[in-house]
């Protein structure tokens, strides 16, 4: 069961870090923030995708990188988004590509903080 935050370990060639990540069942795909993404070194695909910006008006590019991602002891090797985050309270958005890859229940509640 995961909370609609919940504690993760990015892993990368440049090392690992853990973050708090944003669980968002309406983004398609997991996102990165481009400070993370380059302090990881996390490799680029050479690829990019485009997404719908929040609200669904604004179609913006974003590079991907790969990314290795621990999110309540599973590990998933994955494609991941790279954006600007730092204006953003999580450096990182757990999109439905890592959720439909687990075994995850949702809790909405907010009765502890992860």
């Amino acid at each position: 069961m995961v909370r609609l935050v919940a504690r993760v370990t990015v892993r990368g060639p440049g090392g690992e870090e853990s973050v708090r990540a944003k669980v968002d069942t309406g983004a398609d795909r997991t996102t990165v923030d481009k400070e993370l993404a380059a302090k990881l070194k996390l490799d680029p695909t050479g690829s990019k995708v485009m997404v719908k910006a929040m609200g669904g008006s604004q179609l913006l590019e974003r590079p991907l990188v790969k990314a290795v991602v621990t999110i309540k002891g599973m590990t998933f090797k994955l494609t991941v988004g790279v954006a600007d985050r730092s204006q953003m309270r999580y450096r990182m958005i757990l999109g439905r590509d890592i959720l439909r890859s687990g075994y995850f229940l949702i809790d909405p509640s907010r009765k502890k903080k992860v």
